[in-house]
């Protein structure tokens, strides 16, 4: 055998452990995602709630600035 066929076998191997492992990972996102809506039907979680924009987490209106306090001596 040569050492080219070696390689290209090689190159199979690793290729088919890469792609086991994206599926996978896709299999556990898949998982996850679902329990999150099972969790929401049952209860108020970060699933249920829709999403919201950083203005909308942002306090309404702004405290005034307190004066800076003197250093300390």
């Amino acid at each position: 055998m040569h050492l080219s066929d070696d390689y290209i076998v090689f190159e199979l191997h690793r290729r088919a452990e890469e792609r086991l492992s994206r599926e996978l990972e896709v299999r556990r996102r898949i998982r996850e995602r679902a329990a999150e809506v099972a969790e929401a039907g049952e209860g108020v979680t970060d699933a249920a709630r829709p999403r919201r924009g950083i203005r909308a987490l942002l306090p309404r209106r702004l405290r005034p600035l307190a004066p800076p306090r003197p250093a300390a001596s």
